[in-house]
């Protein structure tokens, strides 16, 4: 689920026939469009989307097959066709574009439980070519990990290990090579980051701990700065389901941050912080319908216009949505959620 410009909104995902649709809003209509198959490719898992607004509104969807390949298909006036970059994958990658959409980084836990990372570089080839990877190793748990850029100058990959601590690589212009970096606190599930902070240095990453409360850790400073804060969320009512939250902000984290998560009645929970308030109280959204997967959040607009577009899937197999222009009040208001129908398996696939 991604979103280029101001009322632009694509979806992408996994059908129960395991194979890659699309659905996107129609602003000049004013409607969402039918659901698309894109192509017969089975794939594994939940796809993996970007944008790239800088690069001539390019989307790039990276995908597993069934045969464990890692898949990269680009739409830059229309779709190119599937190119197979890697092998043996355990889950889906964690993917992240820098400076200005130039280069888009990218980490996948391979069959040997070992971390694997290719680049694709400004001129648009990968290195390593075709399915060769670098080999950055270690013993990863979960298949599944989390990605984020500082501009041109910083990116971060984080994963859990087999020990259940989160564990950072990370890259700074300038700076030879990549950090290995240890994160404190037991972890669950796979961790969700998130930086963007104007006018700081400034990472924050989410997860859930041995009592399936939300929590995170965030760093301030240089790029060889490894003093990680470590705060919980406890909220009376703030125990989650094993899935893996959303965090998102309107644009500045600095200014309000919203983190999406699925309680053990498997409804939507809203936890919100802004500047002026502080962290907020645990509120439920969306009624009492059930969800089986955790949401997905996308934010647009503008200096006039903000947004959340949030997306999840319903016992029935279905896409439920519900949005909101300031972030507290969620419609649409005449019922729960919105249906947009499909046949779906996984959550929406987003930039992870």
């Amino acid at each position: 689920m991604v979103s280029m410009y101001k009322g632009n909104l694509d979806l992408y995902v996994q059908g129960l026939d395991c194979k890659l649709y699309h659905k996107y809003w129609e602003t000049t209509a004013n409607r969402w469009s039918d659901w698309t198959g894109l192509g017969d490719l089975k794939i594994r898992y939940e796809p993996v989307v970007i944008s790239r607004s800088a690069r001539v509104n390019t989307i790039d969807v990276f995908v597993v097959g069934l045969d464990h390949c890692l898949y990269h298909r680009k739409n830059q006036g229309g779709w190119k066709d599937w190119v197979k970059i890697g092998v043996d994958c355990l889950g889906p990658p964690a993917v992240v574009s820098r400076d200005s959409d130039k280069f888009i980084e990218l980490a996948y836990v391979g069959a040997d439980h070992g971390l694997k990372h290719k680049r694709l570089e400004e001129n648009q080839t990968w290195t390593p070519a075709g399915t060769d990877v670098f080999n950055w190793g270690g013993k990863y748990f979960y298949n599944r990990g989390s990605a984020c850029s500082w501009s041109a100058n910083h990116v971060s990959f984080f994963n859990i290990g087999l020990d259940s601590k989160c564990y950072e690589k990370r890259w700074a212009k300038g700076i030879d090579g990549w950090f290995d970096f240890e994160l404190p606190g037991v972890w669950t599930c796979p961790p969700r980051s998130l930086s963007g902070y104007k006018n700081e240095q400034r990472m924050t990453v989410y997860g859930l701990n041995e009592d399936s409360r939300l929590f995170f850790c965030d760093r301030t400073g240089p790029a060889d700065n490894n003093v990680w804060s470590h705060t919980v969320l406890n909220d009376a009512d703030g125990i989650f389901s094993k899935e893996i939250p959303e965090a998102i902000s309107f644009g500045d984290p600095g200014e309000r941050i919203d983190i999406f998560a699925v309680g053990l009645d498997s409804s939507v929970r809203q936890k919100t912080w802004t500047k002026a308030t502080g962290w907020r109280k645990l509120r439920k959204i969306g009624d009492n319908i059930n969800t089986m997967f955790a949401p997905r959040v996308v934010s647009w607009g503008d200096s006039t216009v903000t947004r959340y577009d949030l997306m999840s899937v319903g016992t029935d197999f279905s896409m439920l949505h519900l949005y909101t222009d300031d972030g507290d009040k969620w419609l649409p208001t005449d019922k729960p959620w919105e249906r947009l129908g499909g046949g779906i398996m996984g959550t929406p696939g987003r930039r992870v």
